[in-house]
């Protein structure tokens, strides 16, 4: 099944979702996916069948300017697309409450269980993936904003967020220096980073060390060309279903050029800010990346690793950790996961919060 959420007279939602067949209408819990780069809320389609043999009910969020979910507006364009950290800031917040209203709207409207925190059932989980964690991110730290009735009503749905392969800007830290024997820099056009883009996320990678916090221990950009990509076996007429080459190459493309500075405050607020932190103060953070993946993307997660020990020595002086929330590498899996294996990664994805 599908349909919108209106958050406001402008910017509706859309959604597709696995309903509540097989699932006690008052007993489930919900999970909401915010996809990432390039790639539509279809591609989360696979794990929908086996929601029931978990009690749990899956939901595909569109984000903006994935039709048929709003297109963002030229003022809000030009608040990614500024070289001001200011902007910036206004931006990610906006993005964080309009997340956070569509999982109001959702729950309303769907008349979803309330979280059952003694029975660990019930509410909404928000797993982001990918660029998508820039946006599951971006709840925590605007729930400043959100008014008081609106906070109290969110406190009885939202119980977990999962960072699922996050990029550098989602966790406000840099990229490291690539070789210059990078495929990356081979690359002038559009079309070709598209082409090679597809490519790589959907590679698997072997590394000399998967938790290392070494770059030269990952394998930034080599993938196994003896294992089928994930995505594959999917004829061209399907994957075009689940791509969006127009937002790859516009809208997304531009939040990377963002200030980096505004990065490093969204994350700040959302995991390392004690005040902050009081707001929906019960709320698990799970960072969850497969060991067969991108090495770019294994770095970050194990730089969120040793944050854990020691956030100063990550983020700089004045941050501690102040939310609970633990790193989990899956024992194999790529980018794709929840596509190749989509009931192993749904039970990981819900084990990993038991923790």
């Amino acid at each position: 099944m599908s349909n919108f959420v209106r958050i406001d007279d402008n910017v509706k939602f859309f959604y597709e979702d696995s309903g509540t067949d097989g699932l006690d209408p008052s007993n489930y819990t919900t999970i909401v996916f915010i996809h990432g780069m390039g790639f539509n809320g279809a591609v989360f389609r696979k794990l929908f069948p086996f929601g029931p043999n978990h009690n749990y009910r899956i939901t595909s969020l569109y984000r903006r300017g994935y039709a048929p979910s709003s297109p963002w507006t030229e003022e809000e364009v030009a608040l990614f697309t500024s070289s001001d950290s200011e902007d910036g800031n206004k931006f990610l917040r906006l993005a964080g409450l309009q997340i956070a209203r569509f999982l109001l709207g959702f729950a309303a409207s769907q008349e979803i269980p309330k979280y059952d925190k003694e029975k660990d059932i019930g509410g909404i989980v928000l797993h982001g993936w990918s660029l998508g964690t820039l946006y599951s991110q971006a709840v925590l730290s605007a729930l400043d904003s959100l008014t008081a009735e609106e906070l109290g009503q969110l406190e009885n749905y939202l119980h977990a967020v999962i960072c699922h392969d996050p990029t550098g800007i989602t966790l406000g830290l840099p990229q490291p220096p690539l070789s210059e024997s990078s495929p990356w820099w081979q690359l002038t056009t559009v079309a070709e980073k598209w082409t090679f883009f597809k490519k790589y996320i959907t590679g698997f990678y072997a590394h000399p060390n998967p938790y290392s916090h070494n770059l030269a221990d990952l394998n930034i950009d080599k993938s196994d060309e003896s294992r089928p990509h994930s995505l594959s076996e999917l004829p061209e007429r399907e994957l075009e279903q689940i791509l969006s080459f127009e937002m790859y190459a516009t809208r997304d493309a531009a939040v990377f050029t963002m200030d980096m500075e505004a990065f490093r405050i969204a994350n700040r607020r959302a995991l390392f800010d004690v005040e902050m932190a009081k707001y929906l103060p019960n709320v698990k953070v799970r960072v969850v990346i497969g060991i067969e993946g991108p090495g770019l993307l294994l770095f970050f997660v194990n730089e969120m690793e040793r944050a854990l020990k020691d956030p100063s020595s990550v983020f700089g002086e004045g941050v501690e950790k102040a939310r609970e929330f633990k790193v989990v590498h899956l024992e194999r899996g790529n980018h794709f996961v929840f596509w190749d294996e989509p009931s192993w990664a749904l039970d990981q994805f819900i084990t990993c919060l038991k923790d």
